[in-house]
C-alpha cells in the first residue's frame, strides 16, 4: 500500500472546457447524470428532477415536462436504465420513482421497507434489478420487470451512504456513515434463496464514512480470478484505489480478496463523489470535492494515477459528477444550485449533433470504397432506441431488427426489391430490451429473446406468436436454430444453455458447465454440434444427435480463454469442413 500527495502531471494534460451552465434549482444540486441518448437528469435538495436533452445549437434544453415534483424531500438518486427509457429517482421521503423517460409520466414507486430515507441507489444485473438503501441501514431489492420487492437484506448498522455495481453485474459495494465498505455477489443479492452476507468486509476503508464509490469497466482476468478496480472517497480528504479480486469457490458461490493499492491525496477538503469514464477512455476518472474543485485523473498501470486538470468553476462545494456513456462529456453539480457541462476533450461546442450517427455511417461506406468494394445505402430505417440484432430470411424475403425499445419490425420485400413494414409490425412481447433475433433456416419461425428471460417463438408468415419459452433467474442473451430447425438454444446470464424443441416446445436439455454468464450460442449448420461462448472468454462444443435430438451432457471441446475479455458473438462457416468464427470484445 501506498501514499502520494499527488499534484496536477504538466506532461499529460487533457483539455477539459465548459460548454455549458445551467441554472434550474432552487437549492444545492445532490446528483446528476447522463443517459446513453444524452439525456441529463438532475436532482436537488428542492426536492425536484430537472431533466434535459441535447439539441444540437443550444446544449441541453429542459425537457417539456421538466421538472419532475413527486419527491417530498431531497433526492438523493438519478440513473436512467440501460435502454434510456426509464428514469429512477430516489429520495430521503423513501421512496424510489420510476418515470418514462419522453413524456415525464410516473410509470411506478417503490417505497422503502421500513419507510425510511433512501441515501444512495443503483441498477444491478443489466438493469433487471433495483436496489436502494439508507438511514436504517437496510437494502431493498426490487424486481424490475414484476415491479415487486425481491427481499430486504440489513447489510450496514448505520445508514448506508453509498452503492455501486460493476459493470458487468458481478459484484456491489456499499459503504456507510462509519466508514466500513462491503462487497458483495450481485447473484446471490436477487436470488430469494441467496446468502445475506457479504464476500469481504473492510472496516477502515475512510476515517470518517464512505461517501463515493465506483468500479471500473476494465477489468484483468488472472490465474486468481477477475480482477476490477475501485474507487472511494471520504470525509478524511482522500481517493483510494483498490484492487477486488473475485473467484469461483463452487458452483452457487464466489469468493473475493481485496487490497487497497494507493492513496490520493490531491484534495483539501471532504471529497464528496468519484466516478470512472465508461467511454473510450476508461482509465481516466474524476473526484469531486468541498473544496469547490473537481479533479480528473488517469490510472496508471493498475496501482497509482496522476492528476490531469484541476476544474474550477462552482463558488460553492461540488457535490456530484459524472461522464457520459461515450467519454465526450462531464458534468457536475454543486451546492452553489448551479450544474456545470464540460467537454472532456476540449474540441466540443454546442452545434455537435451528440445523437446523430450519420457521419459514423458516410465515414464507413467511404472506407469500403477505398478497399474497392462499392457499398451503397439501400434503405435507412430509424428506431426510438438502439438496435442489437437484424437478420435477413431465405432469398431475402423478409428482414427483422430488433433492440433497446422492445420491439421487434418485421419487413418484406416485393417483386422489385422493394422494402415495406408488415402491417402487424412492430410486434411487442417483451418486458425489457431484445437482445437478438433470428430467422430459422427453414425461414417458417423467428425467434426473440430478451434480458427479461423470455424467448418468443413467432410463425413468420403470420406473424403470430407459436409459444414462448422462459429460463430460470437470467436474462436471454443469444438464441440460435439448428440447421434443420427443430432446436433452438437459447444462452442465459445463469451460466445455463437451454435447448428446446420447436415443435412441441419441450425441454430437451439443459447444459450447464459454463463458469459465467453465457453471451452467444450457434448451432453448426449440420445440426449435430452447439457452441457457447461466456463472459470469461472460454468456449464450449457439444455433440447433438439431428434426429433424436439428444445432446451430451458435457461438452466434447472446451477451448479456455479464447479471447482475453469475453466472447460476443460466434458462428459456423457454411461448408462439410465447418469452421468455427468467434468474436470479442475489444
Amino acid at each position: 500500500m501506498s501514499s502520494a500527495d499527488t499534484t496536477c502531471a504538466v506532461d499529460v494534460p487533457v483539455a477539459a472546457k465548459r460548454i455549458q451552465t445551467i441554472h434550474k434549482h432552487a437549492s444545492d444540486v445532490t446528483k446528476c447524470c447522463f443517459s446513453k441518448r444524452f439525456h441529463l437528469a438532475v436532482g436537488s435538495s428542492d426536492r425536484t428532477v430537472s431533466v434535459w436533452e441535447w439539441r444540437s445549437g443550444h446544449g441541453f434544453e429542459e425537457k417539456s415536462y421538466s421538472p419532475l415534483t413527486h419527491h417530498k424531500y431531497m433526492v438523493t438518486g438519478v440513473q436512467f436504465d440501460g435502454d434510456a427509457t426509464l428514469l429512477a429517482t430516489s429520495s430521503l421521503d423513501g421512496s424510489t420513482t420510476l418515470c418514462d423517460v419522453e413524456t415525464g409520466r410516473i410509470v411506478h414507486t417503490f417505497v422503502q421497507n421500513s419507510c425510511g430515507g433512501i441515501r444512495s441507489s443503483c441498477f444491478v444485473a443489466n438493469y433487471k434489478y433495483f436496489v436502494s438503501a439508507g438511514d436504517d441501514g437496510t437494502m431493498c431489492v426490487w424486481d424490475m420487470f414484476r415491479r415487486v420487492l425481491v427481499r430486504t437484506i440489513t447489510a450496514h448498522e448505520e445508514a448506508i451512504s453509498m452503492i455501486c455495481c460493476s459493470t458487468d453485474s458481478r459484484i456491489m459495494l456499499t459503504g456507510d456513515t462509519t466508514g466500513v465498505a462491503k462487497v458483495w455477489s450481485v447473484s446471490e443479492l436477487t436470488d430469494t434463496c441467496g446468502k445475506t452476507t457479504p464476500l469481504y468486509v473492510l472496516f477502515d476503508c475512510h476515517d470518517m464514512g464512505v461517501n463515493s464509490a465506483d468500479i471500473s469497466s476494465v477489468t484483468t482476468i488472472t490465474n486468481k480470478g477477475k480482477v476490477y478496480s475501485a474507487l472511494t472517497c471520504g470525509n478524511d480528504n482522500l481517493v483510494k484505489i483498490w484492487q477486488l479480486t473475485l473467484w469461483k469457490k463452487n458452483a452457487s458461490s464466489h469468493q473475493c480478496a481485496v487490497e487497497m493499492v494507493h492513496t490520493l491525496n490531491g484534495h483539501s477538503s471532504t471529497v464528496t463523489s468519484v466516478c470512472f469514464c465508461i467511454g473510450d477512455d476508461a482509465t481516466l476518472f474524476a473526484s469531486t470535492s468541498m473544496d469547490k474543485t473537481t479533479r480528473i485523473w488517469r490510472m496508471v498501470e493498475s496501482n497509482n494515477a496522476v492528476c490531469l486538470q484541476v476544474l474550477e468553476g462552482h463558488t460553492r462545494y461540488v457535490n456530484t459528477c459524472g461522464f457520459s456513456q461515450d467519454g465526450l462529456l462531464f458534468v457536475t453539480g454543486s451546492n452553489d444550485k448551479s450544474v456545470i457541462v464540460w467537454d472532456v476533450k476540449g474540441h466540443l461546442d454546442l452545434n455537435v449533433k451528440l445523437h446523430d450517427s450519420s457521419e459514423n455511417l458516410k465515414s464507413a461506406v467511404n472506407i469500403r470504397r477505398e478497399i474497392q468494394v462499392e457499398v451503397s445505402l439501400r434503405e435507412k430505417v430509424m428506431f426510438t432506441n438502439s438496435v442489437n440484432s437484424c437478420d435477413f430470411s431465405d432469398e431475402c424475403k423478409y428482414f427483422v431488427a430488433s433492440g433497446g425499445d422492445k420491439t421487434i419490425r418485421v419487413w418484406n420485400f416485393d417483386e422489385n426489391g422493394r422494402i415495406e413494414e408488415c402491417k402487424d409490425s412492430p410486434l411487442h412481447a417483451h418486458h425489457y430490451s431484445v437482445q437478438q433475433m433470428v430467422i430459422s433456416p427453414c425461414s417458417s419461425y423467428m425467434a426473440s429473446c430478451s434480458l427479461d428471460g423470455m424467448t418468443v417463438i413467432w410463425d413468420l408468415n403470420t406473424l403470430k406468436q407459436k409459444g414462448s419459452l422462459h429460463t430460470e433467474y437470467g436474462g436471454a442473451r443469444s438464441c440460435s436454430f439448428s440447421g434443420n430447425s427443430e432446436l433452438i438454444a437459447v444462452a442465459c446470464n445463469n451460466e445455463i444453455v437451454f435447448v428446446w424443441k420447436i415443435e412441441t416446445l419441450q425441454l430437451v436439455a439443459k447444459l450447464c458447465g459454463n463458469d459465467e454468464d453465457v453471451t452467444c450460442v450457434s448451432f453448426s449448420p449440420d445440426s449435430r454440434y452447439l457452441m457457447s461462448g461466456c463472459v470469461e472468454g472460454h468456449f464450449r462444443i457439444w455433440s447433438v444427435h439431428p434426429k433424436k435430438h439428444i445432446i451430451s451432457e458435457t461438452s466434447a471441446i472446451v477451448q479456455d480463454k479464447a479471447h482475453d475479455i469475453g466472447i460476443t458473438s460466434a458462428h459456423f462457416a457454411f461448408k462439410k469442413n465447418w469452421r468455427l468464427s468467434a468474436c470479442h470484445r475489444s
